[in-house]
């Protein structure tokens, strides 16, 4: 008998079966969807982008784990039946153990009011615009970590009930680590003659946490990021001085940015960090009020949004075409822009995990365009995945029952029965590697015309990211003539913003930045720089090598003053440096706290003989530092200097709640912190048992938590902590307000 009719009658009940489940479905109330964000996130895509080629699954976007997810449960009533009010529910998080098996895990209860209203037909916009359309759950950051598994139950007051399951795979982890360059000021107001001198104070680590904190919330890392202070720069010249051109950066900003990447090599331009120029506020700047420099990277304290806008660049990314051209991958995301016509939308919905907040694809644009209101888009998301520069890796893995088995038992060998090794946590960690370089800094002035403003020689990693290759060429000579090692210069063509405009970043201009980086040798007999064939700068070596005949350096507290922000401590050095060259030398301070196999920049730039650096972000204990004088051509260094650094407290600051921001009395309230270690060291969370108070009264441990915000009226949270016997603690005032019910649906924006 041919079974072919059998399989066609069976085929025919099940669609019909099929069918009648799907007419049913739509007259019960029922849960038809879930979405996992932690800044933005596929859902029901197709609902609202035009464009197949721009859609992905539901919680495609991939999440990493430490970082508190957004849980966002919708629910319906029946086709064309009346709302149900009322509807609550929970949330079930397990991990998987053993690669197979859900153990049950934390049960969630919905966040204030913990009910929604079910509709049969709300508009996508609005139900996907509005928090109050859906029941809303709170994952924390410690519980996002490995192969979890939701089940969302639903119920209606009438006893209705629905579930829900979906698998996420977070075992990804990425970090921020933040490397800052501290620019503090010493000038006039103004380039007028004879305006008044302004003393600004260096920004300190405090500062640099704060700051970051709109890049925590955009960039898919991990909530607790890893800061250190790269070194201080003393700034004299006011940036208020006139542009070169429309939409160009003006003299001294170029110079400023020459500085700061002075010190960034002097910090051995580490692959493993993010570096940041962070200025203190009130620097006198304008008509220009900000100048972006390939690879190297400024902004004001506390201007997060800057700061994540200008960390894109250091990953590589141009700019969203909003206004100017940039970069032309950069997807069109229909409807929200034109068709094949990118105008930087975010192309799906954001949520800010802080407050609730959902930037919308219709009037959001990427954090690298100049247009606004700005959030992070799909796109530079997605290529913020599995990023170098985020230091990525595999946590959180679980593995088959046998394969845990095998490793714990200490009487099986595990190569035996595993030909391929587990995989080491940390095979994935950036590790800079250090060589003998000569780094070569200056300016360009026009086609042609070079200054060059820093010759060192030191250690460092090779790679100048952020730049353009030029036509221009930097050679090392012999005495006999031969190139031994040469590499084209790369230009940081600068691009500004202000009253003028913005400059397209693809456009050449002048004056900019440039840097190289060459191999040395001790063969060296000159420097010189091409333009094709013709030599365009030159110098040869020195005939006696510098000479250092002393070098002290003694560790003091420091006064709060007009030049220092708070209390702490400062390193004073003194060398006496002897030249054969008519040019000032110039000076770099290093530090180690492993013996000199590690060093890292103090001060770089330093002329004259003597200075007073910045050493609160420095651990306790035996430091070593060493000076590096160059005379222009040869750099000579001394022996390590130790000294003794007493214990400092670690930097902590509140990036949640904000300085005298709003919350909503009796929702969810975002208590994050940041903690710095001195040294820049990874902070261990769970040992350290940070502390929340709200009107000094203890409600909750841990770095990143949420708790119900207090009940209307001005408030004061504190952040305590001890380590050793050093107590760190960070307060402040916030306020919160009662909203009435009947206009909580209205709050598609806070």
């Amino acid at each position: 008998m041919d079974p072919q009719p059998t399989r066609s009658l069976e085929e025919a009940r099940f669609r019909e079966m099929a069918f009648e489940d799907w007419v049913l479905d739509r007259f019960r109330f029922r849960i038809v969807g879930i979405e996992v964000t932690q800044s933005i996130q596929y859902y029901s895509a197709s609902s609202h982008l035009t464009d197949p080629a721009d859609r992905g699954a539901d919680n495609s976007v991939r999440l990493v784990s430490g970082k508190p997810a957004w849980v966002r449960v919708y629910v319906r009533a029946g086709w064309r039946l009346p709302d149900i009010p009322g509807v609550t529910g929970t949330l079930q998080v397990s991990q998987r153990v053993f690669g197979a098996f859900y153990p049950p895990g934390v049960v969630l209860t919905p966040q204030p009011p913990a009910t929604v209203t079910a509709r049969s037909a709300p508009a996508y916009a609005t139900e996907r615009g509005t928090l109050a359309y859906s029941l809303n759950f709170i994952v924390p950051a410690q519980t996002m970590c490995g192969h979890l598994r939701l089940i969302a139950t639903a119920q209606t007051p009438a006893g209705a009930s629905d579930s829900m399951t979906i698998l996420l795979d977070v075992t990804l982890e990425q970090r921020l680590r933040l490397a800052g360059i501290m620019v503090g000021y010493n000038g006039p107001s103004s380039t007028a003659p004879g305006a008044p001198t302004v003393t600004l104070a260096a920004p300190t680590i405090t500062n640099l946490q704060n700051t970051a904190a709109t890049t925590l919330l955009m960039f898919p890392v991990r909530s607790a990021g890893t800061y250190r202070t790269a070194g201080t720069v003393n700034w004299t010249l006011p940036l208020t001085d006139a542009p070169s051109c429309p939409g160009c950066c003006t003299p001294n900003w170029v110079a400023l940015n020459t500085a700061v990447d002075a010190q960034r090599t002097a910090d051995g331009n580490r692959s493993d960090v993010l570096y940041y120029g962070l200025m203190a506020p009130g620097i006198p700047m304008g008509p220009i009020i900000g100048c972006n420099t390939g690879g190297v990277s400024t902004g004001s304290a506390n201007d997060g949004m800057t700061m994540a806008h200008e960390l894109g660049h250091a990953c590589g990314f141009a700019h969203a075409p909003c206004g100017t051209p940039g970069d032309p991958n950069y997807p069109a995301y229909e409807p929200y822009d034109p068709m094949a016509t990118p105008q930087a939308s975010i192309g799906e919905y954001g949520l800010n995990i802080s407050n609730g907040s959902i930037p919308s694809p219709a009037t959001f644009k990427d954090m690298m365009a100049y247009c606004g209101p700005r959030w992070i888009s799909l796109y530079n998301y997605g290529r913020l995945i599995n990023h170098a520069s985020l230091d990525p890796r595999r946590i959180c893995e679980d593995r088959w029952w046998w394969r845990e088995y095998i490793e714990w038992d200490p009487f099986v060998i595990p190569e035996k029965w595993l030909p391929d090794p587990p995989p080491d946590p940390l095979v994935n960690r950036v590790r800079p590697h250090m060589d003998r370089l000569i780094s070569v800094l200056g300016v360009i002035h026009g086609r042609g015309r070079l200054e060059v403003t820093s010759v060192m020689r030191l250690e460092a990693e090779t790679t100048i990211r952020g730049g353009k290759r030029t036509n221009l060429t930097a050679q090392v000579i012999s005495v006999d003539g031969r190139v031994i090692s040469e590499s084209p210069l790369v230009a940081l063509h600068a691009y500004a913003c202000g009253s003028c405009g913005c400059k397209n970043e693809h456009e050449e201009s002048y004056p900019a930045t440039f840097q190289v980086l060459l191999t040395d040798n001790d063969e060296a007999a000159a420097l010189r720089i091409l333009d094709g064939d013709k030599t365009v700068w030159d110098r040869p070596a020195s005939k006696v090598r510098p000479r250092i005949v002393g070098f002290s350096a003694k560790v003091r507290k420091a006064r709060a003053s007009r030049s220092r922000a708070s209390e702490g401590l400062v390193i004073e050095c003194a060398w006496q440096a002897r030249c054969a060259r008519e040019t000032e030398s110039e000076a770099v301070i290093q530090w180690s706290s492993d013996r000199g196999k590690t060093w890292y920049a103090l001060g770089s730039l330093l002329r004259g003989e003597e200075a007073t650096l910045d050493a609160s972000s420095l651990p306790a204990g035996r430091i070593d530092l060493r000076l590096l004088v160059s005379d222009g051509f040869y750099t000579t260094r001394t022996k390590a200097v130790s000294v003794n650094v007493p214990p400092q407290r670690p930097a902590l600051s509140i990036m949640s709640p904000r300085i005298g921001g709003t919350v909503v009395a009796g929702e969810a309230m975002r208590l994050w912190g940041a903690i710095a270690m001195p040294g820049g060291e990874d902070v261990k969370h769970n040992e350290l048992k940070p502390t929340w108070f709200i009107d000094d009264k203890q409600v909750a441990e841990g770095i990143d938590v949420f708790v119900p915000a207090p009940k209307a009226g001005r408030h004061r949270a504190r952040l305590s902590m001890v380590v050793g016997r050093q107590r760190a603690s960070a307060e402040v005032d916030f306020q919160s307000v009662r909203i009435p019910p009947e206009h909580e649906l209205e709050r598609e924006q806070r």
